[in-house]
């Protein structure tokens, strides 16, 4: 359980970690579960890479960075969406009535880029300001493969930073934010063992560097949830204003949905983001990209 100084901490610098909110045996079922995902035998993941069933797990997953959505396949990555240690934090921090929109699998192997300097509401907006992430480490998260860097405090300035696409390798396809008054040295690097969680506004820039080391994963699963009180104007609707807009692929993860009446709608599919190394074109939709959603190429705001 989270106390008022832990409230305290967040407020002013943007970000939390809470040690060991995962045991070790839920990490090494989680651990599994990519496996199954990236081989996939749980559903279709749009772009997944193509592999030989003899090869090795390892020689599987690797070839993957991020797979977004991974929870409309997985039953276990849905559970832990909802997970206790998770909920209270957000329900201590953000409001009684929480809702997730995003899930992501980081499978950071050896070599594999970071990602630039970024706001997550450049991405996800919402209405009050109440985005945050939950950063599950599935393995330790060092300096040297990869770990997330945050600059404590930059979320006060209430300023999304102008977005700039950027090409160096050191970091997946995601646009750079720039012009903040912050450098490299105010930022923080937060290492985490394998099952502790950091939590993060989505106003409060973060990045991550390349995982530098020579074998193994810095593997992460990352969910974005908001105050289900505020609408989420999320993905723009033809004739829709923006000022009623309400993105409604949500799962609720604690108390109360105001806007319930309206439904729930399945507008996403699992599908790979590009990591830059073999260019930044996004996998095309299918068919259960659905409704208002046209078969086209995935957008770059998907990215965060």
């Amino acid at each position: 359980m989270i106390g008022a100084a832990d409230k305290v901490f967040f407020a002013e610098h943007g970000y939390l970690i809470v040690e060991e909110a995962l045991s070790q045996t839920e990490v090494a079922a989680l651990h599994r579960e990519t496996v199954q995902i990236c081989r996939g035998k749980l559903g279709t993941v749009n772009g997944l890479p193509d592999f030989n069933p003899a090869e090795s797990d390892d020689e599987v997953i690797r070839r993957t960075l991020c797979i977004h959505h991974p929870h409309k396949i997985s039953e276990l990555i849905l559970e832990v969406m909802r997970h206790p240690a998770i909920v209270d934090v957000l329900t201590g921090v953000v409001s009684p009535n929480v809702k997730c929109m995003q899930s992501m699998l980081f499978i950071k192997s050896a070599g594999k880029p970071g990602q630039a300097w970024h706001q997550d509401e450049d991405f996800i907006p919402t209405r009050d300001r109440s985005l945050i992430g939950a950063w599950i480490a599935l393995d330790d998260a060092t300096v040297s493969n990869g770990c997330l860097w945050v600059i404590p405090g930059s979320h006060r300035d209430g300023i999304l930073w102008e977005l700039a696409e950027q090409d160096n390798p050191d970091f997946d396809c995601t646009d750079e934010a720039v012009g903040f008054p912050y450098t490299a040295d105010d930022a923080v690097p937060v290492e985490l063992k394998a099952g502790s969680v950091v939590f993060f506004n989505g106003y409060l820039l973060h990045r991550s560097l390349p995982n530098v080391t020579t074998t193994g994963y810095r593997r992460a699963l990352v969910f974005h949830y908001m105050n289900a009180a505020s609408l989420l104007p999320w993905r723009p609707r033809e004739g829709v204003s923006p000022s009623v807009l309400d993105f409604r692929d949500i799962v609720m993860v604690a108390g109360q949905d105001p806007y319930g009446y309206k439904g729930t709608e399945n507008i996403f599919a699992p599908h790979i983001r590009p990591s830059g190394e073999g260019g930044c074109k996004w996998p095309t939709r299918t068919d259960q990209d659905t409704n208002h959603l046209a078969a086209k190429p995935l957008p770059t705001e998907e990215l965060i």
